[in-house]
């Protein structure tokens, strides 16, 4: 294995103070870059952290970060605290809790059926789509997200709506970033 230049180490730990990035896991990433992409950090170092970084957002942090470095010890059994960012977490749960169990499952009904019927148009090669509907969209209120920062889990419930995540939309794995302090309700 290739070890990472201490640019691209610095570069991470400014960027992604919390979770750290586990060391073995940027190693490996490191060492792909250079032999699958023959990238050499004296002339492609802003290309290496791209793809360092694109490998990050996409890994699950179970694999890419170190345990213990991200939410910090006492928050995990407090029923209401405060943190102070920055840190980077990925939404491994996402729940509408605003709205009730019977309209979601009718829009999970009306997507499920929307899909047979994309398949079937597809195989009969209807593709027409300026008679396509858009896909039903689930009711929106407020999100219940489970995040984990690689070790620990927390739930967390959206106070304010956060555009960016919307159920049935955002993928699982999703990584979020905090830059600030949040009060965390946990029950």
């Amino acid at each position: 294995m290739i070890p990472p230049p201490a640019e691209v180490v610095q570069r991470l730990k400014r960027t992604y103070p919390r979770p750290s990035v586990d060391p073995d896991w940027l190693e490996g990433c490191y060492t792909w870059i250079r032999e699958e992409l023959h990238l050499t950090p004296e002339k492609d170092m802003e290309e290496i952290m791209i793809h360092v970084e694109e490998q990050l957002l996409q890994s699950d942090f179970t694999d890419s970060m170190l345990a213990g470095t991200g939410f910090p010890p006492d928050i995990l059994n407090a029923d209401k605290a405060f943190f102070a960012g920055p840190i980077l977490v990925e939404v491994i749960g996402i729940m509408e809790i605003g709205q009730s169990a019977y309209s979601l499952m009718q829009i999970y009904e009306s997507r499920v059926e929307y899909r047979k019927q994309a398949q079937l148009r597809a195989a009969n090669g209807d593709v027409d789509a300026g008679e396509q509907k858009p896909i039903p969209k689930y009711p929106r209120s407020m999100l219940q997200l489970e995040l984990s920062d690689g070790a620990a889990v927390l739930t967390a419930i959206e106070v304010k709506k956060l555009p960016e995540l919307e159920l049935g939309e955002t993928p699982l794995g999703y990584k979020v970033g905090r830059s600030h302090e949040s009060t965390v309700s946990t029950s």
